[in-house]
């Protein structure tokens, strides 16, 4: 078992050495040292954080949820607005598709099973396997 972690610490360094991570990394701190997208996230955290601290509690005033719902999608357009957070929303895309990669190896090493990645959206009309 020891031998398992100590390849899981080191798949997890080489993780951390990737091009990929340090993307995200490049990414995360250009997006932070942006001003603007930074309080636009402050702001979409902030209305999050009340939206679910009001449909926890009893009686939720269903204005005040589509309130603080339309909000929160406010913030969140302004973000995909931002090159910064688009950029870091790649980078992010990137490594977990590098991640995703790396499980399905695992699983078809354990397995023998290759799992490949659906795009079906539960309709029949753009799911390519029944057809």
């Amino acid at each position: 078992m020891d031998k398992v972690f100590e390849k899981t610490r080191e798949l997890g360094q080489a993780l951390l050495e990737s091009e990929a991570y340090q993307r995200v990394k490049d990414a995360e701190d250009r997006a932070m040292k942006n001003e603007q997208a930074a309080a636009a996230m402050s702001e979409y955290l902030e209305k999050r954080t009340e939206l679910q601290a009001m449909v926890q509690g009893e009686n939720p005033d269903p204005a005040v949820l589509k309130r603080l719902s339309d909000e929160m999608d406010e913030a969140q357009q302004r973000l995909q607005m931002m090159d910064d957070i688009l950029a870091l929303n790649a980078a992010r895309d990137e490594f977990n598709g590098l991640i995703g990669q790396i499980n399905q190896v695992l699983q078809f090493i354990v397995t023998g099973n290759m799992e490949q990645p659906s795009n079906c959206t539960g309709s029949c009309a753009t799911c390519s396997g029944c057809h």
